[in-house]
């Protein structure tokens, strides 16, 4: 048993057999019981107060009333929503009463005033299981449905309005069992205003590609949250790009963050880009400048700025995990085999670091989509989503700056008035980030230089279209524990990841913690519950990234290598 192993009780899954009518990109219902379970933690750099720290730091989200959210029932049952083997469905993991969490809610889900939001632990906290043992990785890709949650919230809603004894039960939690007919009609009033927001949003970020778990189409709800906040009527696009939840180590330590590469850390960039984050989920803001004594004091907002300069503080503590020692051991002879081929086929696009070293700072490396040939679909979104201006029409596309917004403009450009908006009101916390920047070692201009293809795009180009039609390479350290792979998460295993695309899973489960050290990833089932990956659907191609299968005159990897390789991204 490793050093510092607690007992725990976990939960896992009571195993029913999947109907063969279960179609590609559907997730199905399941069934949990408690179980004891051994659960540990890694070595990151954090301790279990920095952990429960970032589990529930208020970040500014409001979902829906707190209250609400305690006593919400199930839509087709009587037992809480919020109820650990429930909230697990979609991937939540189990957290536990504490100061910082009073209701012994699920990691991930916070208080923000009287409303529940999430926080960054939501999507970044992962769960593998190995042998029994279930491992936490902090910072790590979430086995999370979220699309299916906030599909399964409107739907207790829905049903609450309906019933009248739910609504009543649903009363007496929160006012007490004496609660009066007064009590529950402006309960119910306040219902239908939640329930509707709920409806209006899923039905705005519908999508047609299934996103399943570990992964979101962050990009695509958060431009449709700025043009709903434009006021314009019908101002969405289909968020049908799904992206994985990327690891968060090294973060603050990268000159570019995002999949396309899209945001500086540099000057105030973190910042706005952790802004733009809470725009996405479910953060309010108001879109009428803020004046006092004639000053033009940005947009007012739910966003907490103050606690995002201090979760990405704390998030550049973290470091990537190392390989268990409950794993299978690494094969040290094929490690050493598999460093000059990680040199050869690797090191071109993914830069070694020093998890540990607190200095590191990380340059990543952009490759174009005709340069990776993985689907272009999400990078395209980003930049050629557009909208309505509506009454943001004529402001400067970065509040203070910049071209004034045209009736109709890219989504992004809407956006960036936002986040800029939000800076302008919070700024103590952007002269603080600026300092917590030039603290980390980043340069004090807004975008420094950035590389594209292996080389040093031109000054002024780092925000170009040529420079964000492209998807970025980072240090591969604690790769063993980033399974599904590639920026859309098509390919299941980093086995398949170096065979040509023709060989990869065309179709393949996701659901499961169970851990496949050979193939690095999570093992395939075909269980109640498990999310039917198809790579045939829009967004969802497993192409590209073969730069183990004879590309660009490098020789193919044999069978041999690849493990040889695998030995030694194991070490990382």
């Amino acid at each position: 048993m490793p050093p510092g192993l607690t007992i725990l009780s976990a939960l896992i899954l009571l195993a029913q057999p999947v109907s063969a009518e279960d179609k590609p990109g559907t997730s199905l219902q399941r069934t949990y019981l408690t179980a004891p379970a051994s659960v540990t933690y890694l070595q990151q750099n954090w301790t279990e107060q920095d952990r429960q720290w970032f589990y529930y730091i208020n970040q500014g989200s409001k979902l829906l009333p707190y209250d609400v959210f305690l006593h919400l029932e199930q839509a087709d049952k009587t037992a809480l929503l919020r109820a650990p083997e429930n909230m697990l469905r979609y991937g939540f993991l189990p957290g536990k009463k504490s100061a910082r969490n009073p209701d012994g809610l699920a990691i991930g889900i916070s208080r923000a005033g009287e409303s529940m939001g999430l926080t960054c632990a939501a999507c970044h906290t992962q769960a593998i299981r190995y042998n029994n043992i279930l491992l936490h990785i902090d910072g790590g890709q979430a086995m999370l449905d979220l699309q299916l949650f906030l599909q399964e919230l409107e739907a207790s809603l829905a049903a609450t309005l309906a019933d009248q004894p739910k609504l009543q039960r649903l009363g007496a939690g929160i006012h007490g069992p004496k609660v009066t007919p007064d009590e529950l009609a402006a309960l119910r009033q306040q219902l239908e205003m939640v329930y509707e927001d709920r409806r209006r949003t899923n039905q705005r970020d519908h999508s047609n590609t299934p996103y399943g778990y570990t992964r979101l189409d962050a990009f695509g709800a958060i431009l449709n949250k700025a043009l709903l906040l434009t006021q314009a009527k019908g101002n969405y696009n289909e968020p049908n790009a799904p992206a994985s939840y990327p690891y968060l180590w090294d973060t603050p330590q990268h000159d570019y963050v995002e999949w396309n590469g899209s945001q500086s850390n540099a000057h105030v960039g973190a910042l706005a880009r952790n802004i733009g984050e809470v725009i996405g989920v479910f953060g309010q803001m108001e879109t009428t400048p803020v004046s006092f004594l004639g000053l033009d004091l940005g947009y007012r907002s739910s966003i907490a700025a103050a606690n995002l300069r201090k979760i990405e503080t704390h998030i550049s503590t973290l470091q990537s995990p190392l390989w268990p020692d409950f794993f299978p051991p690494i094969d040290p002879v094929a490690a050493a085999r598999g460093r000059p081929l990680y040199e050869t086929y690797c090191l071109r696009c993914h830069q070694d670091i020093d998890r540990a070293d607190p200095g590191r700072l990380i340059k990543v490396r952009m490759s174009t989509l005709d340069e990776i040939n993985t689907d272009p679909l999400m990078a395209r979104n980003a930049l050629e989503h557009r909208g309505k201006s509506g009454l943001l029409e004529g402001r400067p596309r970065y509040y203070v700056s910049g071209e004034p917004l045209a009736a109709e403009a890219p989504a992004i450009f809407m956006l960036n008035n936002l986040m800029v908006g939000v800076l302008k009101n919070n700024p103590l916390q952007s002269y603080l980030a600026k300092r917590d920047s030039r603290r980390l070692g980043h340069a004090a201009v807004i975008h420094p230089p950035k590389y594209v293809n292996g080389a040093i795009i031109a000054a002024g180009e780092e925000v170009s279209d040529r420079a964000l039609l492209a998807y970025k390479a980072r240090p591969l350290n604690g790769i063993w524990s980033s399974a599904p792979f590639l920026h859309n998460g098509s390919v299941p295993n980093l086995y398949e990841l170096l065979l040509p695309a023709a060989k990869r899973s065309k179709q393949f489960y996701l659901g499961s913690w169970e851990y496949d050290p050979v193939k690095v990833g999570y093992v395939q089932q075909a269980q109640p519950g498990a999310f039917l990956f198809d790579t045939r659907l829009p967004g969802n191609s497993h192409a590209g990234h073969e730069y183990g299968s004879g590309y660009d005159g490098l020789p193919a990897l044999s069978d041999a290598d690849i493990h040889a390789l695998l030995a030694y991204l194991k070490t990382l």
